[in-house]
């Protein structure tokens, strides 16, 4: 017995010795060249790719989409380390040079080293169109980015920081003249993007995101920060709420949306704009995705007008023009106001114009305790922008006691509280028959207020109203105080 195991022993320890040999073997062929050598060869890998394009690349950059949207920017490289940029990030498209390098870090790196288009995303103070962003995060991206790969000549990149929610993607030009075709494009990529941020007056003001497919037609609320380019979607049932977060790009042909939308089993990436639906589309298998305004919201929260009786009507509700604008209040309401400014300008000779108007909700009174304030402010510089001047009178106009019948608000004018100032009735017409719409006024919250120009933890909503043909034609957004 001893024998027979010391055979089996040295039959085990001669095939150990054989394995490790052909390891050793292996290994000699995989790492035949140092580590330097490999790196160098990555580095000039990936400085030949970016070389290879003479008119440059398309880059579409997602800076982190959890919370941010996304942007292109044109990047034409060059031999002597300078690299010539222009982007959609904001209205200062002019081409400018700066400096890149490609080096090896952990894994090889596109580093880009001055101020350029790009480093716009890395500022912790950003502004888009002198609009700030987030003071200390900006849109939290980088000027540092790790090389993922080559799909047949498309470059993909990584953040560093965020490698799950940022990605930079190159995707060659194949211009001919990349100065003027790169600010061309660009032109585009803001004119689609304003159909978005900052519909036309004519047109509907609920935005909606809807999906189609077997199971029927599906209509979130679509909310949309046009700074941050990011949207979170809702969809309000007696079961559930149904959040979709996602950043938002324009491209030539319309947006693209990251993360994808999934929705019941299908992903919807890249949508295209009609001009004559005036619809964002995206068709998968048979379904689709559209991002549109409609003349009715995708839902109402019936406790929103509730809300509004018990708490937010006492408190007060705010417009104001240097609050900053929000794609909810309508174009035809912004005519409105521009219609009243120009009557007071007119009849008063005086540039007073309108800044705002406070609306004062009293459930039970008739002794004008409801009550909208109107305010004005004197437009010395006569350029229609509320900039520093002197603030005008505030003139008040009484209403009976606030009712809600059927899920809207009915307000009935009774008169101005200082008779001295009726012949300013006239001119204030149009904003009275807007809020004592006969037809009723929808309310809806939304959040917390947010502008282009300014975010408050205030209690946001809008007023829409109801005319006859149910076409909801002017909307307000404002905050309550």
């Amino acid at each position: 017995m001893k024998r027979i195991f010391k055979t089996q022993y040295w039959f085990v320890l001669l095939a150990m010795i054989c394995l490790t040999a052909c390891q050793d073997d292996t290994t000699e062929e995989l790492f035949d060249q140092s580590p330097s050598v490999r790196a160098d060869q990555q580095t000039n890998e990936l400085k030949a790719l970016l070389l290879s394009q003479p008119n440059g690349y398309r880059a579409e950059y997602f800076t982190k989409n959890d919370e941010r949207g996304g942007f292109t920017i044109y990047m034409q490289f060059n031999a002597d380390g300078t690299v010539r940029q222009t982007s959609d990030f904001d209205n200062q498209t002019a081409l400018a040079n700066s400096l890149y390098d490609v080096r090896f870090g952990t894994t090889v790196e596109l580093v880009f080293s001055t101020r350029n288009h790009i480093t716009k995303a890395v500022d912790p103070t950003a502004q888009i169109d002198g609009v700030s962003v987030e003071i200390g995060t900006g849109y939290a991206g980088t000027n540092n980015f790790q090389f993922f790969g080559n799909d047949n000549g498309v470059l993909s990149f990584r953040d560093i920081r965020n490698s799950e929610t940022a990605t930079l993607t190159l995707t060659p030009t194949n211009f001919t003249d990349f100065d003027s075709q790169s600010l061309a494009e660009v032109d585009v990529l803001r004119e689609n993007y304003d159909k978005l941020s900052s519909p036309q007056s004519d047109l509907p003001t609920y935005p909606v995101l809807e999906f189609d497919n077997s199971q029927g037609n599906t209509r979130f609320k679509f909310s949309f920060n046009e700074v941050t380019r990011f949207s979170t979607s809702r969809l309000v049932t007696s079961n559930a709420i149904t959040d979709l977060e996602f950043g938002i790009t324009p491209t030539l042909e319309g947006l693209t949306v990251s993360p994808p939308l999934t929705y019941q089993g299908e992903v919807y990436e890249d949508f295209t704009y009609n001009d004559e639906t005036k619809r964002y589309v995206s068709t998968v298998n048979g379904t689709t995705a559209s991002i549109y305004y409609d003349f009715a919201a995708a839902y109402v929260n019936p406790n929103d007008i509730v809300v509004l009786e018990q708490d937010l009507g006492a408190s007060g509700f705010l417009y104001r023009l240097n609050l900053g604008k929000n794609p909810l209040t309508s174009g035809t309401h912004d005519s409105m106001i521009n219609l009243v400014s120009n009557s007071f300008n007119q009849g008063l000779n005086l540039n007073y114009r309108v800044s705002g108007y406070q609306l004062i909700l009293d459930f039970e009174s008739n002794d004008c305790d409801t009550f909208l304030v109107l305010q004005l402010y004197n437009d010395v510089n006569n350029n229609g922008v509320n900039d520093g001047e002197a603030i005008g009178p505030n003139i008040f106009y009484c209403f009976e006691a606030a009712k809600i019948n059927d899920g809207k608000l009915f307000l009935t004018y009774t008169g101005i509280s200082n008779p001295g100032l009726a012949f300013t009735v006239p001119w204030v017409q149009p904003l009275l028959d807007f809020v004592g719409d006969p037809d009723g006024l929808i309310f809806s919250r939304e959040g917390s207020f947010s502008t282009n120009t300014a975010s408050f933890g205030n209690t946001a909503g809008t007023f829409t109203s109801v005319d006859s043909e149910g076409n909801g034609e002017i909307r307000v957004y404002g905050l309550f105080f």
